[in-house]
């Protein structure tokens, strides 16, 4: 299995409403074609370091996916880069599946400090 990070940005200018439904749009893609979603969030809207198409603002999300077949992977970049509320995305091939149950531990630990 190969295991994939995407970070996308989308247009600052819609609502939370607006924002599940493009999310639920690229999940079923990813779900249509017999791949698996392990985690899609909404992180926040946040400041870009420069203007992308006219915006100085996006909301960030991130999806954590687990694809059978690689070659998907450049659909799945075919499919961000002509969705027209996605301004832009990042892919990147992860070593081994994304832990989240570490990750709160370790955070919790933090706090307890």
């Amino acid at each position: 299995m190969n295991y994939y990070e995407i970070l996308y940005i989308v247009n600052p200018n819609h609502n939370k409403d607006k924002i599940s439904s493009i999310i639920e749009e690229i999940n079923d893609f990813i779900l249509s074609n017999k791949e698996n979603v392990i985690k899609h969030e909404f992180w926040a809207k946040k400041q870009l370091a420069y203007n992308v198409a006219k915006n100085k603002y996006g909301n960030y999300v991130l999806l954590h996916c687990e694809l059978s077949n690689p070659s998907f992977i450049n659909e799945i970049k075919n499919f961000l880069n002509l969705n027209k509320e996605v301004l832009k995305s990042l892919i990147v091939k992860l070593e081994e599946k994304p832990n989240f149950e570490n990750k709160r531990e370790d955070e919790s630990e933090k706090g307890e400090e």
